[in-house]
């Protein structure tokens, strides 16, 4: 069984950060804790075929993990909390140790390279082919705040850390969800309500990034979908807690607890991210809505509404 816990979203109120040592991914009920592992499933791969080769083939050294998919499934943009243990904190341990790595997939493993040898080629550690650069903050004392730099493509990756001082390296091994196209159908006219009818937009003449005709865009333009919850906080996309029947989301399959992620592209953040974002479109504008559900990302074309 697969348990996502990335690209939602707690709308209540700022989940706290981890105070508790260990990794955690940012989850809707607030950060969620990924068991991690040793890494001691090393296994020396074509050391046959080196030595019938005289070394020209190299003898490759591998972690794997055993099963094809990791337990943990993440949105293609996750965030990470981080605490090292008190004997890692001692031995200077930080998210500076962390490499994250996309994993090769077999039927029953997941592996990654840590060593090589052979006539032509000798190496130690993982390559940075095989890693994905990461952005590390420390957003409180001992806790460290970590993020793929770029958006992570379907597959198995894990984040491997080091610690040194004779302590045995550890796995945090994870799965990012493909994305599935549903096909949109048409939008009939029916009765839609706007997004921001729940938390109506503030006045737009305290707003001077918004222009007047932009503000009346908004004022018409509705997907029919509703979205509860404080609009500033900030999140991995807008969980929507109900949508108005027959309107644009319910016509292209979109269901009130699916978790919007993002708008043509536009990753948002915030329920008031959302809002602004529709207002851009004026009604029977086409727009490719990629949203969550349970384990499952999808992106369904949706049809702007009015409100009548």
């Amino acid at each position: 069984m697969f348990v996502l816990v990335g690209a939602s979203l707690a709308q209540a109120s700022h989940a706290p950060l981890p105070t508790d040592p260990g990794m955690y991914v940012e989850a809707a009920n607030g950060p969620t804790k990924i068991i991690g592992q040793i890494a001691e499933f090393k296994r020396s791969g074509s050391a046959l075929v080196s030595h019938a080769t005289v070394g020209i083939k190299s003898q490759k050294e591998n972690i794997q993990l055993l099963g094809p998919h990791s337990q943990t499934v993440v949105s293609p943009q996750p965030t990470f909390y981080f605490i090292p243990a008190k004997q890692e904190a001692d031995a200077g341990v930080n998210a500076g140790d962390l490499i994250l790595v996309r994993l090769e997939e077999k039927a029953e493993r997941r592996q990654f390279e840590i060593a090589a040898h052979g006539a032509w080629r000798s190496s130690s550690g993982i390559s940075l082919t095989h890693q994905v650069q990461l952005f590390r903050s420390e957003v409180n004392s001992g806790v460290y705040k970590i993020m793929p730099a770029t958006e992570l493509a379907s597959g198995e990756y894990a984040l491997y850390l080091s610690r040194g001082e004779g302590m045995a390296a550890y796995v945090y091994d994870f799965g990012v969800q493909k994305v599935y196209t549903v096909a949109a159908r048409e939008v009939t006219k029916a009765p839609v309500v706007n997004v921001s009818e729940i938390h109506p937009i503030p006045d737009t003449t305290a707003r001077s990034n918004v222009s007047t005709k932009g503000a009346e865009v908004f004022a018409q333009a509705s997907i029919g979908a509703f979205s509860d919850g404080n609009p500033d906080v900030r999140h991995d996309g807008v969980v929507l807690t109900a949508l108005t029947p027959g309107g644009p989301a319910d016509q292209a399959g979109i269901k009130a607890g699916d978790v919007i992620l993002a708008v043509n592209d536009h990753y948002l953040f915030t329920i008031g991210e959302l809002k602004e974002e529709i207002s851009h479109h004026q009604p029977g504008t086409k727009i490719a809505v990629r949203y969550r559900r349970y384990s499952t990302i999808y992106e369904a074309s949706v049809t702007v509404g009015t409100v009548e």
